[in-house]
């Protein structure tokens, strides 16, 4: 555990503490009422809500989602966006009294964007990059062993958007999102779901390290996830190289190395390429 503190720590805690697990229960009408809960959470939190999402975590059919999800629809608090930049085509955003419950549900105020197309509440260049995040987020909280053990790879979660609210600063590198760890450090979370070149991992580089080793401490480590095995190939083959090159290289107006080997040496074991996402990722989202 990070003997730093961390900026804004507490509001980090208002945001942990918002539970995204699914309490199954056998009673259809208390599981109804956390389907819903969820639903609405995880619309509030991202932006819209995903049917894919929901049946990763909720683990019924899919004609099952959608009759969840239209039944909420039918109660005013959802509303369907249809759009090709969905994996399924379509997507849930929250209708003014939907972000009014969300809102009670997180004891959070939620930014409320009325518009005559929902549509265009949201983003639309980032619905997949988002749809794929909600998904590892919700993955990573139920994860289980072999035998059916849980065995969550965090916590608790705090979105970009979320991030974003607590860090407005331009000079504050966006994360995809931050994860609580079971032994109280707290872990940004990047996907990585398109090829960059060498420059631009550097930049990455530069920012991991002031985020994470300089004095405005953000965040203890960072996990990488690959969209895809080539991605996660050339991505991993690209921070190798840096890593070791950049010590080597001085920047111009400072003659002082890019990376000192110390930062070097602690940035191997704080950025942490997490694949095991890879396969569920491409059977969900790129069949």
């Amino acid at each position: 555990m990070s003997n730093t503190p961390l900026q804004n720590a507490d509001n980090l805690h208002i945001y942990f503490n918002i539970n995204m697990r699914l309490n199954k229960s056998a009673n259809p009408v208390h599981r109804g009422r956390e389907k819903k809960k969820l639903a609405l959470l995880l619309a509030a939190r991202y932006g819209f809500v995903s049917a894919i999402t929901c049946q990763a975590i909720w683990q019924i059919r899919r004609h099952k989602v959608l009759e969840s999800l239209n039944r909420i629809v039918k109660e005013g608090l959802l509303t369907i966006a249809t759009t090709d930049r969905a994996a399924d085509g379509r997507i849930y955003v929250l209708t003014h009294s939907g972000a009014q419950f969300a809102a009670e549900l997180m004891r959070v105020d939620i930014p409320f964007r009325s518009a005559r197309e929902p549509i265009t509440q949201v983003n639309q260049n980032a619905i997949m990059h988002d749809s794929i995040l909600s998904f590892v987020l919700s993955q990573g909280l139920q994860n289980k062993t072999k035998d059916g053990i849980p065995k969550p790879l965090w916590s608790a979660y705090l979105t970009e958007i979320e991030f974003k609210r607590i860090h407005s600063s331009s000079a504050v590198k966006n994360v995809d999102a931050l994860v609580q760890l079971d032994n109280g450090e707290v872990a940004a979370l990047e996907l990585e779901a398109s090829f960059k070149r060498k420059t631009q991992h550097e930049k990455t580089i530069l920012k991991l390290r002031d985020a994470m080793l300089g004095e405005n401490k953000l965040y203890d480590k960072v996990f990488i996830i690959p969209c895809s095995q080539k991605i996660n190939n050339d991505t991993q083959r690209y921070y190798k190289q840096l890593l070791e090159e950049m010590p080597c290289r001085y920047d111009r107006k400072t003659k002082l190395p890019l990376l000192s080997n110390d930062d070097a040496d602690r940035l191997r074991e704080k950025i942490i390429f997490r694949t095991k996402f890879i396969e569920p990722i491409e059977q969900t989202f790129y069949r």
